[in-house]
């Protein structure tokens, strides 16, 4: 019965975290600006990226890693005592998740920056910055978004799911369960990109660009677009005749 309690209270303290969006806080408190008007319109890193750059985008996903490693981590702790430390962790990253697709009132975004922060913080943690370190590869190669941040869940799904086979902590076949219920969710809340891209209509990132422009601007140096270049009128240069001047 106390657990019952226990885990009620988590399911709701981790539902409403889950609510609280890190891409429409930053994008007021730094730009004045509601995130779920530009772009795409998703609170997400990525429509983040898109409109406010790389470092900004970064801080945001990896405020979404701290709020939800965080409340994992927590009620990892919690149920520890019980055995149930694992169990408690994925369960309430579960609701981390749901909370922010399926927020009070407002409009969510599609949980991927959640659940890779449920990934990043478990005991996989060393193959998560691994794969993340692939992930930023592939998207410099690639430019699609999308590609590299699934394929990081789909992967972290399956690297978790041989861990727990093989560790079979407390109810691990429920964590196993609870995994891939959130990579179905995050699949299909990217089911539009997919389509999109199987149509090659997909919009490219520009990331390569992105980030070479970045790292111009922190070594001092100005880019000249051409047609700043070509706006500029031709100054007329008078060469005046010695005879002239002595007349």
């Amino acid at each position: 019965m106390i657990n019952v309690l226990i885990f009620t209270a988590i399911a709701i303290v981790s539902y409403l975290i889950g609510n609280i969006n890190m891409a429409k806080i930053i994008a007021w408190r730094r730009r004045k600006k509601d995130i779920t008007e530009l772009g795409s319109g998703n609170p997400g890193t990525m429509n983040m990226l898109r409109n406010f750059g790389f470092w900004i985008a970064f801080g945001t996903m990896l405020l979404e890693f701290f709020k939800t490693g965080l409340c994992c981590i927590v009620s990892g702790i919690i149920m520890r005592e019980q055995g149930l430390y694992h169990f408690a962790y994925y369960f309430a990253g579960a609701f981390v998740v749901i909370g922010s697709v399926y927020p009070i009132g407002t409009k969510g975004g599609k949980g991927l920056a959640c659940l890779a922060g449920m990934f990043m913080c478990s005991p996989l943690w060393y193959v998560g910055i691994g794969l993340f370190v692939l992930g930023f590869i592939l998207l410099l190669i690639v430019d699609y978004a999308f590609v590299p941040t699934t394929l990081f869940c789909v992967l972290m799904s399956v690297a978790l799911t041989i861990y727990f086979s093989i560790k079979q902590v407390t109810y691990f076949w429920a964590i196993i369960v609870i995994i891939w219920l959130l990579l179905a969710l995050i699949l299909y809340n990217h089911r539009g990109n997919f389509r999109r891209l199987f149509r090659k209509e997909e919009k490219k990132l520009g990331f390569a660009k992105m980030i070479k422009k970045m790292f111009k601007k922190q070594r001092g140096v100005d880019e000249i677009s051409e047609d700043s270049v070509e706006s500029e009128p031709e100054k007329e240069i008078i060469i005046e005749d010695e005879e002239d001047n002595q007349n």
